[in-house]
């Protein structure tokens, strides 16, 4: 009886093995779930709905992107931490859910490391650090000899509490040892709207938000956070070259799945991936929105996710930062 109920679970076994790699061999063979734990319009959703498209076409099925906001991204990204397996649950998610907000929340119904199966990171935005075009500082030397001339005279927006923006400029201030006040946001548009105007002294946002203002004369732009100039302000050093060595901070954006999805499903989603952003037409609105293209390894991208949950853990515990 011993050796027969062996039998039969190692049968057993063996046909549930047989079942999974064949349900693999045929993925997909229906439509896949894009979750973004953002609302419509901001730049993990744009960034969503145009590597669906060009994804759709390689995998010969539709790519429904779902929106599903709240508590800083961390909603929608649970959601794809406790979907099934199974390749049909994906998340366009970001650098705030993965690496900013498990920190800052006391209870986030998932471990960013542990249940969520990393694909590729995608593309990044460059934070771009701007004054009004009106202010007397020029240069990020003018800022930080100000700053330290009147501890906590300068005020700093940021498009909300635990943005990437607010991370961001709390890291400049440990970096620089400096103190500057903090002015939340909320949203981008309204800190923008308060720098040209001179109501807050200087901001990080991101690049394609204030690029525009830049070009018009509005904003003077002192540095980008990126290791290397980009594209849309090439006219702009780094941070990293300005004295600041090895600093970086950028919004990424990537693609992650559920835990324990199948290697060969990972693998086949990837080369999807890798061929989409080789399309022309996907890397030109990429381009226009201001976006980097990353597109690594799923190792590189666990790697990479590792490394930004340190990073930004630290930062976050040197400012004594805490949401909830």
């Amino acid at each position: 009886m011993k050796f027969k109920s062996a039998l039969n679970a190692s049968t057993l076994a063996c046909l549930m093995l047989t079942g999974l790699n064949s349900a693999a061999a045929a993925y997909p063979d229906r439509p896949i779930t894009m979750i973004v734990p953002y609302p419509a319009g901001q730049s993990v959703d744009l960034l969503a709905r145009v590597v669906s498209d060009g994804l759709s076409k390689v995998l010969k099925q539709p790519i429904v992107v779902e929106n599903k906001p709240g508590a800083g991204g961390t909603l929608g990204t649970g959601l794809v931490a406790r979907a099934a397996p199974d390749g049909y649950t994906l998340g366009m998610s970001a650098s705030g859910p993965l690496a900013i907000a498990p920190h800052l929340f006391a209870n986030t119904s998932y471990d960013p490391v542990k249940d969520l199966t990393p694909i590729m990171n995608v593309a990044a935005v460059a934070q771009t650090l701007v004054v009004s075009a009106k202010s007397d500082i020029k240069s990020v030397q003018d800022l930080v000899a100000a700053a330290k001339a009147k501890p906590n005279k300068l005020n700093f927006g940021s498009p909300g509490n635990g943005s990437t923006s607010h991370l961001t400029q709390e890291m400049f201030k440990q970096r620089a040892g400096v103190q500057m006040v903090h002015v939340p946001y909320k949203g981008g548009p309204a800190a923008i709207t308060d720098l040209v105007g001179g109501q807050i002294d200087v901001l990080f946002e991101a690049s394609p938000s204030v690029t525009p203002f830049v070009n018009r004369g509005d904003l003077r732009a002192l540095a980008v956070t990126t290791s290397t100039s980009i594209p849309a302000l090439p006219q702009v050093a780094p941070l990293a070259s300005q004295g600041y060595e090895s600093f970086e901070a950028v919004g990424w954006m990537g693609i992650v799945g559920p835990p324990k999805l199948p290697a060969d499903i990972v693998q086949k989603l990837h080369a999807a991936l890798v061929e989409t952003l080789k399309d022309p037409s996907v890397r030109e609105k990429l381009d226009t929105q201001g976006m980097l293209t990353i597109g690594d390894s799923p190792k590189e991208f666990g790697d990479f996710i590792n490394k930004e949950v340190a990073k930004w853990g630290a930062v976050i515990k040197t400012a004594d930062i805490k949401l909830q």
